[in-house]
């Protein structure tokens, strides 16, 4: 394989380089609709009365609302715009601190950076690799307004801890779900313990409605009551009786919030109906990724240079990624060394997710780069991930294993 077929393009914001050349490639989504999926969204086409706002959005939220066992559910237009929504109804701002993991995707705390909130990074659990609830309290101040937890990867954070943590010191909890639709400590689904919990349905995730889509769950019913106004430009109906119904208007626009304007963070119709139909299979692709993790794990476990995430008891890990930690450091080598062997010569095309967001030139510029997450910055430099989808055949589970094993046995030969 050429040098090429490692390279980035210009321009390529996905920073995965070519496709061409690979074995086995990073795919661009998680699994293909099924037919009973695609006739949802062709049967809104046809059928549909509206495009949005109508019926299907608000099948879709009671569905999600009964699979986490969340008071409220809110669909939106993708994840990001879920954890805006939270943000503002904690009404965080200049001079409130918002507690968030340093490593997680992007998305996660530029909506708390864009109210003037201060972000504290706080450390990874070096077993589970999630945002680790001792160090979340370690740095909580005056000032701690919010703790954001992420259920990175699929692995759900210690939400009990985290809770009590949060009730002990009057705290809002966020958490967000993108990664993680579907996982669960102990029967209990993620997005239900806090006060609010963000989906994202993009389509490099398990349930993903056309590429794009998120849902926003809420525990009280004070900030449900705020969040249709806020998530649709204030709109709502006139109050009382009208002699015509087109007096004064069609509808009404008001506030939801003092000195808070409203937006538009809607859905699609057609979205809805197939996030409704996505939902019916969720646990079973779950059950699918489940399995074959635990297949490689089982497969790479008895090489010491490789590590995983542990997964306490009760956890319902979903594995949005296969995630794997590399040392090489008995021989001198490290990730890259191993990867240029994975992408060179077995034609893998294994990734890094992302940098911790304290390294990223956005946080940095923007006041976000104080930091004292030791246990990330040791585990981050030598953590990858392998091309992962729901269904993998077991004969591309097997080759990456046997890639891994020569490819650690040629570099020690080195």
């Amino acid at each position: 394989m050429s040098n090429q077929s490692k390279t980035t393009k210009v321009g390529d914001a996905s920073g995965r380089g070519s496709l061409a050349g690979y074995r086995v490639n990073f795919p661009a989504r998680m699994r293909t609709y099924t037919e009973a999926e695609i006739n949802a969204v062709v049967n809104v086409m046809r059928n549909g009365e509206v495009q949005t706002q109508g019926n299907y959005i608000r099948q879709f939220e009671a569905d999600f609302k009964a699979y986490t066992g969340a008071n409220h559910a809110f669909a939106v237009d993708n994840a990001t715009n879920a954890l805006r929504l939270a943000a503002i109804m904690c009404r965080v701002g200049p001079g409130d601190e918002v507690i968030a993991p340093g490593y997680t995707f992007c998305a996660s705390a530029i909506p708390f950076g864009m109210t003037g909130a201060t972000l504290v990074w706080a450390d990874i659990d070096p077993e589970t690799w999630v945002i680790n609830p001792e160090d979340i309290e370690k740095k909580i101040t005056k000032r701690t307004k919010v703790l954001l937890v992420v259920h990175l990867l699929g692995m759900p954070v210690n939400m009990p801890t985290v809770m009590k943590i949060a009730q002990k010191y009057n705290l809002r909890v966020v958490e967000d779900c993108a990664q993680a639709p579907g996982a669960a400590i102990n029967g209990k689904k993620v997005g239900s313990f806090g006060d609010f919990g963000c989906f994202s349905f993009h389509g490099a995730k398990n349930l993903t409605t056309l590429g794009e889509g998120g849902m926003l769950t809420v525990k009280s019913d004070e900030d449900a009551a705020l969040t249709p106004g806020l998530r649709h430009n204030g709109v709502r109906p006139f109050t009382g009786e009208r002699e015509r119904y087109w007096v004064p208007a069609m509808s009404n626009v008001d506030i939801d919030m003092e000195n808070t304007w409203p937006n538009n963070f809607c859905i699609g119709e057609a979205q809805c109906a197939l996030g409704s139909e996505l939902l019916k299979s969720l646990d079973q692709n779950n059950d699918i990724l489940i399995a074959q993790a635990n297949r490689l794990r089982s497969a790479l476990s008895g090489i010491p240079e490789i590590t995983f995430a542990r997964i306490p008891d009760g956890y319902r890990h979903i594995f949005h990624q296969f995630v794997l930690h590399f040392d090489g450091s008995a021989f001198g080598k490290n990730r890259n060394d191993l990867l240029d062997f994975l992408t060179t010569e077995a034609g893998i095309r294994a990734i890094v997710q992302y940098h911790p967001l304290f390294r990223y030139p956005l946080f940095q510029k923007l006041g976000a780069d104080k930091k004292d997450c030791p246990v990330l910055d040791d585990w981050w430099d030598n953590s990858f991930s392998f091309p992962w989808w729901i269904g993998m055949p077991e004969e591309t589970m097997d080759y990456l294993v046997e890639s891994v094993k020569a490819g650690i046995a040629a570099l020690k030969a080195k």
